[in-house]
Parts: C-alpha cells; sequence; structure tokens
C-alpha cells in the first residue's frame, strides 16, 4: 500500500496519529508534498460524501477537518516554495458577522473550503459589515459566506448585502449564509442568494456558484 492510500484510510479511519505520522514519513522519503496534499484532499471529499449518505456524522465531518488541520501545518513548509503552480479553485471571503463570536460551524467549512483548493480569506468573528465588504473588494472574491448561531447577527448580514449593493459588487458577489439559526426565510430577509446547514453542500455551492460570477 503507497503512501496516499494510507493517508486516505487514515482519514476514513478517523486515525489522526497514524495520519500524520503517514505524511511526515512520505515527505522524509521523497514523496511530492502535492500529492500529499491531494490524497487528503481525496479523503476528505469522501468523508464527505460519506456524511451526505448518512454513513458519517457531523461528529466523523468535525474530526476529519482536524486531522486535514494538524496535515496542512506539517504540509505548509514543503508546500510554500511550489504553491505557484496549484490553481485554485476559487477565492472566498467568510467570517462570522458582528453580534456573533462563534465559530466552530465557520472553521469547519473554512477548513473543507481549503482542503477543496479553495483560497480563504477567514476574517474571524464579530466581523463589522464594512470590514467584508473591503475583503471582497481588496481579494476581488466572486464569493462571500457568513455563519451565524444567535439572530442578532441577521441584522450585520443585512448591512453586508447592502453595502455590496451601495459598492456596485452584489451583482458579481455570491452570498451564502449558515449555521444553526439560519433558515430559508432569514436568506430572503438578509438578502442572501444562498442558505445550507449542510457544510458540505456549502462547499459544493462554493464551487459551483464561484465560476459563474468570475465569468
Amino acid at each position: 500500500m503507497d503512501a496516499e492510500e494510507k493517508i486516505k484510510n487514515a482519514f476514513l479511519g478517523m486515525k489522526r496519529n497514524v495520519a500524520v505520522e503517514t505524511v511526515k514519513a512520505a515527505l522524509q522519503s521523497g514523496v511530492d508534498p502535492l500529492a500529499v496534499l491531494k490524497a487528503c484532499r481525496e479523503a476528505m471529499e469522501e468523508v464527505g460524501k460519506r456524511f451526505e449518505t448518512g454513513e458519517f456524522f457531523l461528529s466523523e465531518l468535525i474530526y476529519s477537518a482536524e486531522v486535514f488541520k494538524s496535515i496542512s501545518a506539517i504540509l505548509e513548509p514543503a508546500l510554500a516554495s511550489g504553491r505557484e503552480g496549484e490553481m485554485s479553485k476559487g477565492i472566498v471571503v467568510f467570517g462570522t458577522p458582528l453580534g456573533d463570536i462563534h465559530d466552530l460551524g465557520k472553521n469547519l467549512v473554512v477548513t473543507m473550503l481549503r482542503a477543496q483548493g479553495f483560497e480563504v480569506h477567514d476574517l474571524g468573528v464579530n466581523v463589522p459589515p464594512e470590514r467584508f465588504v473591503e475583503e471582497v473588494q481588496r481579494t476581488d472574491a466572486p464569493v462571500l459566506a457568513m455563519s451565524a448561531l444567535i439572530t442578532p447577527a441577521f441584522v450585520a448580514m443585512k448591512e453586508v448585502v447592502s453595502l455590496l449593493e451601495k459598492k456596485g459588487l452584489r451583482e458579481k458577489t455570491f452570498v451564502i449564509i449558515g449555521g444553526g439559526v439560519t433558515t430559508e426565510f432569514a436568506r430572503k430577509e438578509v438578502g442572501a442568494d444562498a442558505q445550507t446547514l449542510d457544510p458540505v453542500e456549502a462547499v459544493e455551492r462554493c464551487r459551483r456558484e464561484g465560476p459563474r460570477r468570475t465569468a
């Protein structure tokens, strides 16, 4: 069994230590770090598929994201020199809006997006509306994602969309919201394009809609 296959099996078996040690050994033996990253991404994709079918639960999804973060920290130095040749899937600005400091769901989706090759600008929590829009302008990101677990954050979300309109950025920015308190009604109220409670669907919507906004 080659290193890439071992890494995938460790991910799917929820064995963080095995995955980390296998990655370290692969790098020491000269395996291309991009090949290791590809194996990790494929494993994360498979975890997502199993979550969708009900074979895996949210706990496995969160755990696999933590495994990926551990491995990313190891791979980062090795990837730094060759990253120029890697094609990004797109740019996403992400944050928890002003009034909310919860970030578990956000962090999970950020990790999954990065695992799939997105360039994610994570603004953190309690982010003012102006900061979201400034970052969209700075990065020319076609996707803006916001996550919330308390309803007061909806006020800031609505202000973000309003500011995007004022700056002439709304039509070229796909706005997606998520988090335990968000609903289809909330999506309409704040003026977002999409809403989901499913991390896998969130990644898929960013993958599908982002390119349309840059076309």
